[in-house]
């Protein structure tokens, strides 16, 4: 599906890119997952989805991998022992600060994961997912996303792991 299409689908709130408008027609839907998995350039062994939006695209990727799929979830949703939790702190893109958890036992020592997520303002959610994925062990072999804003931690995340996205960074 061309860019401009995906564009006009997320652009019909006031205040934030809707994504899920895309997800709710079933030909845009498989065609935002065909275009996800053709921009992406790795083969991982497990995708990471970062709550909530993130796990839609993450799911159906990590099926067209024929990957794991891992969750990362906001604070306080994991319904697991303190010791098996890793979490840490970011600022999402309204200026709020959340915490991101993750199950160190869902992440195998060594395997290869795809970070996946809908939409990237200010990467800093991005990046705590990277940073968990690590301490547990993965190795974050790229990051993808339906869009991806270009800013100066999305570069950096780019110049580490690849950022593959299906919009043109010149037109976020």
């Amino acid at each position: 599906m061309e860019w401009e299409t995906y564009r006009e689908l997320i652009a019909s709130a006031e205040y934030r890119s809707n994504v899920p408008n895309v997800f709710a027609d079933p030909d845009h839907f498989a065609a935002a997952i065909d275009d996800m998995r053709e921009a992406t350039d790795v083969d991982p062994e497990y995708v990471a989805g970062i709550d909530a939006l993130g796990f839609i695209p993450g799911a159906a990727l990590a099926r067209d991998f024929d990957a794991g799929f891992i969750s990362i979830r906001k604070g306080g949703k994991l319904p697991i022992a303190e010791r098996y939790r890793l979490a840490d702190d970011c600022v999402d893109w309204t200026g709020r600060e959340k915490t991101l958890e993750l199950d160190r036992r869902m992440v195998p020592d060594g395997e290869r994961v795809l970070v996946v997520d809908d939409y990237v303002e200010t990467a800093s959610q991005v990046r705590v997912a990277v940073d968990l994925l690590e301490e547990a062990g993965a190795e974050v072999c790229g990051l993808t996303f339906l869009c991806a804003l270009q800013t100066e931690e999305t570069r950096s995340l780019d110049a580490e792991y690849g950022v593959y996205s299906v919009n043109p960074w010149d037109e976020a």
